[in-house]
This record gives C-alpha cells, sequence and structure tokens, in this order.
C-alpha cells in the first residue's frame, strides 16, 4: 500500500519568504519555550539517567541548535537563559548610561 503525500494545511506559498521565515522562526521560538516549561514542570526533578528527561534535554538542544540557525545569532537563547541578576545589572547600567 502506498503511502500519499500528506496534505499541506497551510499553503505557505501565498507567502512571500521572508514572511515564512518568520513564521517558521515564531513558531520554533514557541514550541522551544513551551518544551522548556514542560521539562522544567515534570522532568528537571528527575534523575539524570531517566530516559524520558534525556530525550526531552535532546529535543531541547535540536531545539536550541535550530533557534540559532534561523536567527543566525544565539541572541533569542542568550536572553531566554540570562540570570535575573544579569538583567538587574543591565537596568541599573542602562539608567546610568542615560546620565
Amino acid at each position: 500500500m502506498a503511502l500519499s503525500a500528506p496534505k499541506n494545511l497551510i499553503d505557505l506559498g501565498q507567502y512571500s519568504r521572508n514572511d515564512v521565515e518568520l513564521i517558521t522562526r515564531e513558531y520554533m521560538r514557541c514550541a522551544y519555550l513551551d518544551t522548556l516549561d514542560n521539562f522544567v514542570k515534570e522532568y528537571v526533578e528527575k534523575p539524570e539517567e531517566d530516559e524520558t528527561r534525556q530525550a526531552v534535554l535532546k529535543t531541547l538542544e535540536s531545539f536550541e541548535h535550530l533557534i540559532a540557525v534561523l536567527d543566525q545569532s544565539e541572541e533569542f537563547l542568550l536572553y531566554v537563559h540570562r540570570d535575573d541578576d544579569e538583567e538587574e545589572v543591565e537596568s541599573e547600567d542602562e539608567e546610568f548610561e542615560r546620565f
């Protein structure tokens, strides 16, 4: 039995290439953040040897790589993983630079 190609849910051909790239980047970021949130809620406490935990970590690493490639930088990932202390220091630096 031959499998037919799945039907596209959205005809991306109707959009400009730039719009499709932006949609893809935004979707990957949202999927990454959802997966990261799920990891924190359900898997972070599990032992490091847990197979499911390892699979989720590998998925997160794959998302990170893909996001960095699509963005052509790691700025988004650095922002997501920054320490709250860094944010406070940056805010203070911005306030100082204003004067």
